[in-house]
């Protein structure tokens, strides 16, 4: 994403070869953020030649930026989503069970060895759960 908004500037070499190829958006970003004043001296100019004002290029860039993090927040969330569903991580009232060694937790479980833990699960003994 970051790179979606650099990649949204012009360079000199851009602008001098054709200054109408270039994007209200670039245009008006690179204006904004440009320290060569010849530059930006050229880059003005093009964006009054166009009718409009440094002003409203400065709000269109705004919104360009406020859209951008809208993109990576439902990003970051999307994942977060995605992650949880595939590792389970359910909230409410979603108990996980705590693992012991051999897997004897419930008298059905099967110990490491193969065999039935039956009487020798965590659930047996007193105080197991």
């Amino acid at each position: 994403m970051a790179l979606a908004l650099a990649s949204c500037t012009t360079t000199q070499a851009e602008f001098a070869k054709k200054p109408s190829a270039v994007s209200k958006a670039a245009l008006c970003k690179t204006a904004l953020e440009t320290t060569d004043p010849a530059f930006q001296f050229q880059l003005v100019s093009e964006v009054t030649r166009r009718g409009m004002n440094m002003l409203q290029c400065q709000q269109m860039v705004i919104q360009q930026q406020q859209a951008a993090a809208a993109l990576i927040a439902i990003a970051v969330v999307g994942t977060a989503v995605a992650v949880c569903a595939n590792n389970n991580c359910g909230g409410g009232s979603y108990y996980q069970p705590r693992r012991y060694p051999g897997n004897c937790y419930s008298p059905n479980d099967t110990a490491a060895d193969g065999t039935r833990c039956g009487n020798r699960s965590a659930m047996s003994r007193p105080g197991g759960w």
